[in-house]
């Protein structure tokens, strides 16, 4: 046996009884945590089965649900909704309750849409884009019978800033303000739409009707005090 073999083997020896040693303290440890490394491995694997699985039976669901909705079955539609706001993953609970608001809209339950629609607006879990549509819905539902000082208040989050519906909210603020007779705020937020070039073209055209609309009215007491 050469030498180099020989300190190879005491080596391996000493290495060998240093385990030994560790694993008659730590072996029942070392045991567990594997056992937990492993459960929490399986855990985690079980947990992404079931959120697919979760997610996969939600959006099947939902698809029925909006079949039942346009085939007229309005009362399992909401149903089914309902279920799916209730026990659904984060992300269709917040769908379906949009549908449920839009559902209550279009049978004239007026009150109950906009309050959904703001309740959803200032859930601090549902997404930006889809909270400030939320804020769009409630509003519009509020335009026949809300004063220009609570529209304001109601947009003055979309307004601001560079929000994707700030066109829309600047659109709504002109009709209020037009609607009770506030001809200048009209004028005002017409006539930002209409010379913001990244406002949609449909929107600006409305705008510029909007506005010719606005001259008349506003040249109509002059001419009849003349």
């Amino acid at each position: 046996m050469s030498d180099s073999e020989f300190f190879r083997e005491v080596d391996e020896a000493v290495r060998h009884e240093q385990y030994k040693r560790l694993w008659d303290r730590y072996g029942l440890f070392a045991i567990i945590g594997a056992g937990l490394i492993i459960t929490g491995v399986a855990g985690y694997k079980g947990w992404s089965y079931w959120s697919e699985k979760q997610a996969g039976d939600a959006g099947a669901q939902f698809t029925q649900a909006l079949t039942l909705a346009k085939a007229g079955e309005a009362a399992k539609a909401r149903e089914a909704f309902t279920q799916l706001a209730e026990k659904g993953p984060t992300g269709y609970r917040v769908l379906a309750k949009f549908q449920l608001a839009a559902a209550e809209a279009k049978a004239g339950e007026t009150d109950k849409a906009v309050a959904d629609y703001d309740a959803l607006s200032n859930d601090a879990s549902v997404d930006e884009i889809l909270k400030g549509y939320a804020t769009i819905q409630a509003a519009t539902l509020k335009i026949g019978n809300a004063d220009y000082v609570e529209m304001e208040r109601r947009l003055k989050t979309v307004t601001e800033g560079t929000s994707p519906w700030r066109f829309s909210a600047r659109e709504l603020l002109g009709l209020s303000a037009y609607k009770h007779d506030n001809m200048p705020e009209a004028e005002k937020q017409f006539t930002a739409l209409a010379g913001d070039e990244s406002t949609p073209s449909n929107m600006r055209e409305r705008a510029d009707m909007m506005l010719a609309l606005i001259a008349g009215a506003m040249k109509a007491p002059a001419a009849a005090a003349n």
